[in-house]
């Protein structure tokens, strides 16, 4: 638990809690964001074994009861068992509570036994804290309610209204937004240069798509395949010669590496508003993405698209991509995130705070480029 806080010079401070598993770099960036404009504190529900959750559970109910009176609102980073407990006081209490829904916390995906509503108890408290909380706001629309055909092992729709229809809590479609001077071209571009970032682990092996990139590999001798992250044994043990596992590279170091990419792979089962991707844009890599959530969009015309998980499909559409214009999609990349995805997006999850909160229209609104539309389900 930390507190967060940072001078500003409006009169109307409230307080807000933030609930997490862990302090990844979005729930990093919204909480400095916020605290720009009212007083933020965290917990940290790392739940991660499931020994600990019945724990943490007692210790964030003794963390609540203690801070009843003070809170304007509970802010849940992804639903889960974090986000039971501050919905339900919330209910009690009269505090707004809101959740962000990411990706994991509106899916199910029996086939590589991944998704919240995978999990019968896990997928109970994702329920029960969609239902009681006052808003939710998914990163994108397919987290709600969408068509799925990427792959045809799973179901054929995906979001937690497709899994819960009675869910009727009003919710608001935020994007994430991505600083184009942070992340931009820097050294030279090594060509015939593929990059993805993702742990290589049991689950990320076939969630991320890095089985198939592994298959594909030996078509192309002359290429380069690299992935970011720590791999367990098992996964790092024979990999063809031109796969390449890097450490875990430092968040500031990424723009580094991205931009030593000709191009960037997405080709994941699942996801919500993918983060990696829109940063290597920026950096001047050319997508190469599964049809899945907002990839597609994401990506729009400056990029290759997988439509179908297949092996085969995954090796022409490489081929494709490598006897395109590398230059002219790699600037039209950039352009694309810094038009769909500008650094001031999120600045609109700070007008929404400030619309559940009741604040008036201040410091944090005036930067808002376009007003929210909120949505009730039906």
């Amino acid at each position: 638990m930390n507190k967060t806080t940072e001078h500003t010079t409006a009169s109307d401070r409230k307080k807000i809690i933030h609930f997490h598993v862990v302090l990844a770099s979005f729930s990093r960036n919204d909480i400095h964001l916020l605290s720009q404009y009212h007083d933020v504190e965290s917990f940290v529900f790392d739940g991660v074994k499931k020994w600990k959750v019945p724990y943490l559970f007692v210790k964030q109910f003794f963390f609540l009861l203690f801070r009843f009176k003070k809170p304007d609102l509970y802010i849940s980073q992804f639903a889960g068992y974090h986000s039971f407990l501050p919905a339900i006081f919330g209910k009690l209490f009269g505090i707004p509570s809101l959740v962000i829904l990411g990706g994991s916390d509106s899916v199910s995906f029996p086939s590589i036994q991944y998704g919240n509503f995978n999990r019968v108890v896990f997928g109970k408290f994702t329920k029960w804290s969609l239902m009681y909380s006052d808003h939710l706001s998914p990163v994108h629309e397919s987290l709600v309610n969408g068509a799925y055909t990427y792959d045809d092992a799973d179901y054929p729709r995906q979001g937690y209204q497709y899994f819960h229809p009675k869910i009727h809590t009003p919710y608001t479609v935020l994007r994430y937004g991505y600083d184009p001077e942070k992340f931009k071209p820097v050294g030279e571009r090594q060509p015939n240069t593929f990059l993805t970032v993702g742990f290589l682990n049991k689950q990320n092996y076939y969630r991320k798509g890095i089985d198939l990139i592994v298959q594909v590999a030996p078509h192309f001798p002359e290429c380069k395949f690299r992935i970011i992250g720590s791999a367990n044994d098992e996964y790092a043990r024979n990999l063809p010669p031109n796969v390449e596992i890097l450490a875990k590279v430092a968040y500031d170091e990424l723009p580094r590496y991205y931009s030593q990419a000709t191009y960037y792979f997405q080709v994941s089962i699942c996801e919500g508003f993918p983060s990696a991707i829109c940063e290597a844009m920026l950096c001047g890599c050319i997508p190469i993405g599964s049809n899945v959530a907002a990839i597609p969009e994401i990506i729009g015309d400056t990029g290759f698209i997988l439509n179908k998980r297949d092996v085969e499909a995954f090796r022409k559409l490489i081929e494709t991509a490598m006897h395109s214009d590398t230059q002219s999609l790699s600037a039209k990349a950039r352009s694309q995130i810094m038009q769909l995805c500008p650094k001031d997006e999120r600045m609109k999850l700070v007008e929404l705070v400030n619309q559940l909160m009741h604040v008036q229209a201040g410091a944090g609104e005036q930067h808002t480029k376009a007003p929210l539309h909120q949505k009730a389900t039906t």
